[in-house]
């Protein structure tokens, strides 16, 4: 069966084959004009010099040659137009699939907090659904999928993000195109409101790949991203989270964040329960296209100045239509040293591993136990959902209607298709 990327590849390269065809054609159109010269000079010569018998079977060989010669022509740009169109299964299949981070929830969270957090899980997924639906492309449904976990203060990303040691807020984010292998990210953000639509402008609109800093704010907001004070980050849980996490690391207690703590909290800011963490996302296409994307707060109580695996390509990000698209989540120094999702790419291109071969053997045999996991989806549309921590959120859809949400061992991994 010719997989959507093999169909992709004809689609692309068959108007170079039928140029060549149609320049053969042409090539071959001019030699039998001047042949016709030298035909009828021949059939002179050879009447002059051979029996009429003679004459006329040496005449109807070089016919029947040439008759054979524009059938192969023919037969090859038949077959040229009918490879170049794609299967019925890459027009209509998408995949997506979305974490919240890996971790450790614990299963006494109330009630209404999971029903809330499973709520935030499948608003997301449905941003993303909505576009490759639509035949979107991978590139948007995982942009906008993870723009809705930012934007919710429930994960530790964007709205959400985590305290650094000092008290304020520094963000990553990665964004990667299967297609071309183009990328970009951004590290230690600080007043931008979407950290992977930073992300997604260094990838479309600089020479660059990842970009850090003071610069990479102001390169942000000069590409139109939107602005907002570090309170706009503030959780009380988050700053909770610090209270805990500071002394553990030895670290000076702080009395109050780096600056004022705002007035109008909303009634999402519950300080009840640690819940979700690094966000990511990964999608298949109608037009057989991958893409991934990773956002992410960082470390509670990381040093000033730290950067994880999350605006990493290769680290925490990675997408190659030949293989796969994968986000993780997880202690970022661990991925970076190991190259996690680069890892799991290379392993599916040059040890010919299935995509849950390729993913286990980094869970299992690369990385720590309690170190993090990983969402793929690879070229045929195959899922892997999977972590070596207590817990990960996570949630998928299929164009066939599969669907599903989760947050501790249920559901098990996706069937592959």
């Amino acid at each position: 069966m010719v997989s959507a990327v093999h169909s992709e590849t004809i689609l692309n390269n068959w108007p170079l084959a039928a140029v060549t065809v149609a320049r053969r054609v042409a090539e071959s159109v001019r030699i039998r004009k001047s042949s016709m010269v030298r035909d009828a000079n021949r059939a002179k010569m050879m009447a002059e010099t051979l029996p009429p018998q003679r004459t006329f079977e040496r005449l109807h060989e070089r016919s029947c040659h040439r008759l054979w010669g524009y059938a192969f022509l023919l037969w090859l740009m038949m077959s040229t137009a009918s490879y170049s169109q794609p299967t019925s299964d890459s027009q209509s299949t998408w995949v997506i699939a979305l974490h919240g981070g890996a971790g450790a929830l614990p299963r006494s969270l109330p009630p209404e907090v999971v029903a809330r957090y499973r709520n935030s899980l499948d608003r997301a997924l449905q941003c993303g659904i909505d576009v490759l639906s639509k035949g979107g492309k991978s590139l948007d449904a995982v942009t906008a999928t993870v723009v809705a976990l930012e934007n919710d203060p429930m994960f530790n990303a964007g709205r959400g993000a985590v305290f650094n040691a000092r008290g304020f807020h520094e963000l990553d984010a990665s964004i990667m195109d299967g297609q071309t292998l183009e990328g970009g990210g951004v590290a230690g953000l600080q007043r931008i409101r979407n950290p992977i639509l930073a992300a997604r402008l260094v990838m479309d609109d600089s020479h660059h790949v990842l970009i850090s800093g003071e610069e990479a704010d102001a390169f942000a907001e000069n590409g139109g991203c939107a602005t907002v004070e570090q309170s706009y980050y503030y959780t009380e849980k988050r700053w909770q989270q610090l209270q805990r996490a500071l002394p553990l690391m030895k670290l000076d207690p702080l009395s109050s964040p780096a600056y004022p703590i705002p007035t109008d909290l909303g009634p999402d800011n519950n300080p009840e329960g640690d819940t979700g963490e690094t966000v990511g996302c990964v999608a298949l296409d109608v037009h057989g296209n991958l893409a991934a994307a990773t956002s992410t707060g960082g470390r509670t109580a990381k040093r000033f100045g730290r950067i994880g695996d999350s605006p990493i390509l290769g680290a925490g990000t990675y997408a190659d239509n030949n293989t796969a698209a994968i986000s993780g989540t997880g202690i970022g120094e661990e991925y970076i040293r190991h190259s996690i999702a680069a890892r799991v790419s290379l392993r599916m291109e040059l040890a010919n591993n299935t995509l849950e071969e390729a993913c286990k053997n980094c869970l299992e045999q690369v990385l720590r136990p309690n170190d993090g996991g990983l969402i793929a989806v690879d070229y045929e549309g195959n899922l892997f959902l999977g972590t070596n921590t207590p817990t990960m959120s996570r949630a998928w859809a299929h164009s066939d209607g599969r669907r599903e949400c989760a947050i501790w061992d249920e559901p098990l991994l996706p069937k592959s298709n």
